[in-house]
């Protein structure tokens, strides 16, 4: 598997072309512009979970970032994929895959992260992808063909029947709880190609927000929720563009940017947004912008490095990079001027999450 395979396969399964990060129930403090402290140059504790590959499937792993591989037991059989980080910072979120008899099929999970199995939050299907969590850390939204070819539901954070919020023959994808509780935004082609939506949490009085002939596709919650970025290509290529929350002021956050955009990860304070930028074939980095689109540091080895994950304190990111040869998980400061592995092992690494601490 090639680390582009890789990166559409998590793409595919996680919605980390979001991979990014989930709301958080506060903002920290962090620094403008982003600057190399004292607090940055000590490696911020936390854990990861990232995917590791091994001969048969794929695993989620968990490391300490300063001690190294820690235990993780789920109960899971097939590969599992880590999803978007629990706010309560208790269990992991997570994405399993099977086959069988049925063909494949795709479950939502949440396990303990300090060990014990895991309980399933939805029923399998052939797809389940793109979890969100709630800010709270009450209910994950998520797309599923359970019923149709692609709609959003929203479940518990202890399982059950999961609520349809959309009904719409040619898909809604992508859905993303407001930091307020009391929206969604999604990407749906119900009116023909990939456009932005908002509806109540209950999926009633849904709106269009953007309408263009080019895709509009991965919304993101800036933390505070005064602010969407999301990918468009309305203007040649695809390239980030942020818009209010009432989805005025649509503007892309670089003009003439000669980079490909290919994803987005708003800071924890919500000042600075990390875009994973193709500059060519195989040229892929981290650029940290902040809401004018002021360059504020790279993270650009050989190769490609992508799928940032901000740590808490948005002084460090998570990252996935293939300067070594297989890819690897790795983190930054946020200036992208030190950096390091987490792992040690040699099989190939990706799709970090960074764990919030426990509250």
């Amino acid at each position: 598997m090639t680390q582009r395979a890789r990166g559409t396969t998590a793409a595919l399964l996680c919605g980390v072309l979001g991979c990014s990060s989930s709301p958080t129930p506060s903002a920290p403090a962090e620094s403008t512009p982003v600057e190399v402290t004292a607090r940055q140059t000590a490696t911020p504790p936390g854990r990861l979970l990232f995917v590791r590959e091994s001969e048969d499937r794929l695993t989620t792993a968990l490391a300490d970032t300063r001690s190294g591989e820690m235990p993780f037991a789920h109960g899971l059989t097939g590969s599992v994929f880590p999803g978007p980080t629990d706010p309560r910072g208790t269990h992991a979120l997570l994405i399993s895959t099977t086959g069988g008899p049925e063909g494949h099929r795709e479950q939502l999970w949440l396990a303990p992260l300090d060990g014990g199995d895991a309980h399933a939050l939805c029923p399998p299907a052939g797809s389940v992808r793109n979890p969100a969590w709630s800010r709270d850390g009450a209910s994950v939204v998520f797309e599923s063909d359970a019923l149709s070819f692609r709609d959003l539901f929203r479940v518990p954070r202890e399982g059950g029947t999961p609520a349809r919020l959309t009904d719409a023959p040619h898909g809604s994808f992508e859905g993303r709880p407001s930091p307020d509780g009391a929206q969604v935004v999604f990407a749906s082609s119900r009116d023909g190609n990939a456009e932005l939506y908002m509806m109540n949490t209950d999926g009633a009085t849904a709106r269009r927000l953007t309408d263009h002939p080019t895709d509009d596709v991965r919304p993101r919650w800036s933390p505070a929720g005064d602010a969407i970025a999301w990918l468009t290509a309305r203007d040649g290529a695809p390239r980030v563009w942020t818009m209010a929350d009432d989805g005025t002021d649509m503007r892309p956050l670089r003009p003439m940017a000669k980079a490909v955009d290919l994803d987005l990860a708003w800071s924890p304070s919500g000042r600075h947004i990390a875009v994973v930028e193709q500059t060519g074939p195989h040229d892929v980095r981290i650029v940290v912008l902040d809401r004018e689109g002021r360059e504020h540091g790279v993270i650009d080895g050989p190769g490609v490095d992508e799928h940032p994950a901000w740590s808490p304190d948005g002084s460090w990111l998570a990252f996935t990079t293939s300067r070594a040869g297989n890819p690897d998980v790795w983190i930054a400061t946020a200036d992208g001027s030190q950096s390091r592995p987490v792992s040690a092992s040699p099989a190939p690494e990706w799709l970090p999450r960074w764990q919030r601490p426990m509250e």
